[in-house]
């Protein structure tokens, strides 16, 4: 790049691309230099909100030679296909979360972007948040002795109906969207689980089937008893903080726990520690600036969001719906 920063061709204009668009401007290594969204008008809108250069379709941007990462903010049912057709153009490809619907579409898209030797990666921007990154340091040194359980949630009341939350046929409901969360911050302590249990329904809050997981209930297993307990729903607010314990004490992240700026570190006799960490913008700097030097140095991955932790992490989501009968 020689010097310059990276030219990002986002695709997806709703709420995804409104909430990361603000932060490439705070990551010098980066420029977010054109969009790509299914309405003309609504593009062009977006590209003069955000001061991005050029509004496109799908199909020019991933043809432009001056984009040198494509951006996938859209909805989840729509990432394998964008992603395989970003990596068959020769585009190094960033994928919002949930990767893909299932791990087989993830396991093609990690096949083939080694096959071409480009950089893929997740978008999980929690797993580059400073204070994940400071609690994982904490419980590798055996600040609370060995990680036993863990304790995370994230769920609130969407409105009933509305939106792709609600809509199965642009895989909707808790798990994709939430979920991933809790069991991604279970996969950064624990790694893969040996056992997954659910619980859950596709109700909606007139008791009808929805056609997607509203609420679900996760129980991973680890080797020796370690076990981590996961929530989502669409229906209900849960607590948005998580909970590592140990024999020798535990560490709570404050709300909300994937970007939390906090942590606490309980051990019995003595006081809490508190330790905070900065927050970039809205959050999405650190993983930007993580994915430009990766590129940048020839990687084809980043160890800190690598092909296995997603693949991992999607092993689970099929386990989770296998076992919610979905």
């Amino acid at each position: 790049m020689n010097g310059r920063p990276l030219r990002v061709g986002m695709i997806g204009t709703g709420w995804m691309g409104e909430a990361i668009a603000p932060d490439f401007a705070l990551c010098e290594e980066v420029e977010l230099a054109a969009v790509a969204g299914r309405d003309a008008d609504r593009t062009a809108a977006f590209a003069a909100a955000h001061g991005i250069p050029k509004a496109l379709d799908v199909a020019r941007l991933l043809e432009a030679d001056e984009i040198e990462l494509v951006y996938i903010a859209s909805t989840h049912d729509s990432h394998a296909e964008i992603a395989r057709a970003a990596l068959e153009a020769g585009k190094p490809v960033l994928v919002e979360k949930a990767f893909t619907v299932d791990a087989a579409s993830a396991e093609a898209l990690v096949e083939l972007a080694n096959e071409r030797g480009l950089f893929l990666m997740e978008a999980m921007w929690m797993r580059f948040n400073p204070v994940i990154r400071r609690v994982g340091a904490l419980l590798a040194e055996g600040a609370i002795g060995e990680p036993r359980t863990l304790h995370a949630s994230f769920g609130f009341a969407a409105p009933a109906g509305e939106g792709r939350l609600w809509d199965p046929l642009r895989a909707g409901g808790s798990l994709l969207d939430q979920g991933v969360y809790p069991l991604a911050l279970a996969d950064l302590v624990f790694g893969e689980p040996a056992t997954v249990a659910a619980a859950g329904s596709r109700l909606d809050y007139d008791g009808a089937d929805s056609g997607v997981d509203t609420e679900v209930a996760v129980l991973l297993g680890y080797e020796g008893g370690r076990q981590a307990l996961c929530s989502t729903s669409i229906r209900s607010w849960l607590p948005l903080n998580a909970s590592i314990g140990g024999a020798e004490g535990r560490i709570e992240i404050a709300p909300a726990f994937w970007c939390s700026s906090k942590f606490t570190l309980h051990r019995p006799g003595v006081d809490p520690v508190v330790e905070e960490q900065p927050i970039e913008g809205r959050g999405y700097v650190p993983m930007l600036r993580a994915t430009a030097e990766a590129i940048a140095q020839g990687r084809t991955s980043h160890p800190w969001s690598d092909h296995d932790a997603t693949l991992r992490v999607m092993r689970s989501v099929d386990r989770v719906f296998a076992a919610l009968g979905h």
